[in-house]
C-alpha cells in the first residue's frame, strides 16, 4: 500500500521538510489560500496539513482530508502526522530531495560528482545521490547522524534505532 502524500500549507512549513527527510511526498504550498490548497488535494491526491483555522469555516469537498496540527511545534507536528497516517513502517529516511521533495537518485558512477562535492567528501564517501529536479547531491556525512540523533528525539528511540542502518 502506496503511503498518504502531504499538501503542507504555510502555517507548517518545516513540517514539509521533516516528513521529506523520513521519505514521504510532502509538497509544501506557501499560499494560505484553503482554495487554492483544495484545488491541489484533488489534482495530486493528497492530505491537507494545516493549522489554518479558515478551514472550519468553508465548505471542504468530501474527497479532501484535512488535518488540523493540533501544535505549533514542528516536532510534535512530525510525531502526530506520523501516527495519525500510521507511517513508522512506511519511514525511508533520506530518500528524497528536502528542497524539491522529487525521489533521490543513487549516483551509479562515484566519478560524475568528483567536481561537485567538496575534496574531502569525494575521496572519504563512496555513495552519493542525486536530486533529478535541482542536482542536489546528498551522502552519508556527519550530518546524517545529527539528523538520526533529532530523529530520535521527535519519534523515539526504538523507532531511531530501526533506522540507523539508512
Amino acid at each position: 500500500m502506496e503511503p498518504v502524500k502531504f499538501l503542507v500549507d504555510s502555517m507548517a512549513g518545516k513540517l514539509a521538510r521533516w516528513l521529506r527527510m523520513l521519505g514521504f511526498d510532502a509538497e509544501y504550498e506557501r499560499s494560505g489560500d484553503p482554495e487554492l490548497l483544495i484545488r491541489r488535494a484533488v489534482s495530486e491526491d493528497r492530505v491537507i496539513l494545516t493549522r489554518n483555522l479558515k478551514f472550519r469555516k468553508i465548505r471542504v469537498p468530501r474527497s479532501v482530508k484535512v488535518f488540523f496540527l493540533s501544535s505549533e511545534k514542528t516536532n510534535l507536528q512530525v510525531r502526530e502526522v506520523v501516527e495519525k497516517f500510521g507511517l513508522v513502517h512506511h519511514i525511508r529516511p533520506f530518500t528524497r530531495c528536502i528542497e524539491c521533495n522529487v525521489e533521490l537518485e543513487k549516483v551509479k558512477n562515484k566519478e560524475d560528482v568528483k567536481l561537485k562535492v567538496p575534496y574531502f567528501v569525494y575521496i572519504t564517501h563512496d555513495e552519493f545521490s542525486i536530486c533529478p529536479k535541482c542536482h542536489r547531491i546528498y551522502w552519508k556525512g556527519t550530518h546524517t547522524k545529527a539528523m538520526i540523533d533529532r530523529i530520535e528525539l521527535v519519534l523515539g528511540e526504538e523507532l531511531a534505532k530501526k533506522i540507523r542502518h539508512f
